[in-house]
This record gives C-alpha cells, structure tokens and sequence, in this order.
C-alpha cells in the first residue's frame, strides 16, 4: 500500500476528483431549478457526499476511492430509477454518465494504490 504522500503524486486521482466536484455543481444547482422537494432534497444530499469524496480522493485519502466506487455507482442507480419514474431530466442523464465515468477511474484508483504503482 503506498504511503498517502505517494497516492497525492498520483495524477490519475483528479480525473474522479474533478468529475465528483461538476457533479457536486450539477446536482446543488437542482435544488434552484426544481424548488425544495423531497425527491431534489435527496439529489442535493448526493451532491454533498461527492464533494466531500472528491476532497478526499484529492487528498490521497486511502479509503476514498471506495466511496469513489459505491456512492456513484448507487446514485447513477437512484438517478435511472428517477428519471423513469419521477421526473425526466437531462441532469439524470448528465449525472449517470459522469458516475459512469467516475466509478471507473475510482476503481483504477483502488488497484493503482493496491498494486504500490
């Protein structure tokens, strides 16, 4: 396992960490478009777990790109199921294809610190 020192030198780190924060931007910004309901309250609440996980991963937190992993991969799940269900919106679409994206490099991100290259 390399040393948190070794993972903050890891460039591969800001491709999840910069998405989690657009992501942050897309789902915050929600809130003033569809008013305070519970649905857009729950998307928010997202909004505010991946910035705190972009800082960690940023930071070469060692658990980080776990949360990295599970947190975007169950809201791109919440996110399908909201745009069948309850309101279709092209930010359900924008936010599934950055968690697509996101929970990949979080998963390299994983075995590049596992692997100590």
């Amino acid at each position: 396992m390399k040393s948190r020192d070794e993972r903050k030198k890891d460039a591969v780190r800001f491709i999840p960490s910069t998405l989690l924060i657009v992501s942050f931007f897309t789902h915050v910004s929600q809130l003033f478009i569809y008013g305070h309901n519970l649905p857009t309250l729950i998307v928010v609440a997202f909004g505010a777990f991946y910035l705190l996980i972009s800082v960690f991963i940023f930071l070469g937190y060692r658990y980080a790109p776990y949360a990295g992993s599970v947190v975007p991969a169950i809201g791109a799940s919440l996110g399908i199921y909201r745009f069948l269900t309850i309101i279709p919106s092209p930010f359900s679409i924008f936010n599934v294809a950055l968690d697509a994206i996101i929970v990949p490099f979080s998963i390299v991100l994983i075995w590049r610190w596992l692997r100590g290259s």
